[in-house]
């Protein structure tokens, strides 16, 4: 062989070293989890939502369209650092579907502009729904549903289109009410209200069997969280609680009223983990 042929054989050989022993390493640290949802799952705390909304951040307005602020340590940022990838976070507080307002189809869209949605996806976590029951009231509860799932068919596809080795699943809520009852005011050691409010109990349900419908009508998963926080709604315990009343001095940390504290992302982020 001459020298040229030699030089040339060599040159080959490096690239093909460099080729397997590069790119697997750069392929697994891309892995990502996307995270899709509205304020239950964001968990920003007030200042820094303010700050968005008034255009005080560094980053500028804060809107479903360019970002929006989120907690570090959501159930979706929690789960996929136990799930060893990448968060990309999109959800945003407000979000809905079927109604008025900051639309989950335009965090799906932004994702896949982004490059979030890929072939190195391998988790795509959706949290939404709720805002869609009580800004629908009026509506026959079947119709709710049914375009809660035709919406949803449309985004799944989107999804799959960009990440097709992704598992997407459906996060539901946590358990927030105690049959009719919310605890809005806990303002000594275990002592809270027991208020009739048989319309939340009612929207639970309701957002509850929207995510179902769609993770059935899309081949896709629904993680059902009711069973394992079945003791850690609104009026739980002050130790067991997961779901902060409007005024609760006695849950443990958390970022906003009304919403999921911190001893309730890190138990979502373990079964969406072990799932």
């Amino acid at each position: 062989m001459t020298l040229p042929r030699l030089r040339r054989a060599a040159v080959a050989l490096a690239a093909m070293a460099t080729a397997f022993c590069v790119v697997p390493h750069a392929e697994a640290q891309e892995q990502n989890a996307v995270i899709f949802g509205d304020s239950v799952i964001a968990d920003p705390n007030a200042p820094q939502w303010l700050a968005g909304k008034l255009g005080l951040d560094p980053r500028g307005s804060s809107g479903v369209t360019t970002w929006c602020p989120q907690s570090p340590t959501n159930w979706g940022k929690q789960a996929a650092a136990k799930l060893g990838l990448i968060p990309q976070d999109y959800s945003c507080t407000g979000t809905t579907t079927i109604s008025q307002g900051p639309q989950l189809a335009t965090q799906v869209d932004r994702a896949i502009r982004d490059g979030a949605l890929n072939g190195s996806t391998r988790r795509v976590i959706i949290s939404t729904g709720f805002n869609d029951t009580y800004n629908n009231d009026a509506r026959p509860d079947s119709d709710v549903r049914r375009d809660f799932v035709n919406y949803m068919k449309n985004e799944v596809a989107k999804i799959r289109g960009a990440a097709p080795g992704a598992r997407i699943q459906f996060v539901g809520y946590p358990t927030i009410t105690s049959g009719d009852r919310v605890c809005l005011f806990h303002i000594a050691p275990n002592t809270s209200d027991w208020t009739i409010f048989p319309r939340v109990q009612k929207w639970e349900n309701q957002a509850q069997w929207m995510q179902v419908d769609a993770a059935q009508a899309t081949g896709t998963e629904f993680l059902d969280l009711k069973p394992s926080t079945a003791n850690n709604g609104m009026c739980a315990t002050d130790d067991q609680r997961m779901w902060a009343g409007l005024v609760d001095f006695y849950a443990g940390a958390g970022n906003l009223p009304i919403h999921v504290n911190q001893r309730g992302h890190e138990h979502v982020a373990n079964v969406i983990a072990s799932s």
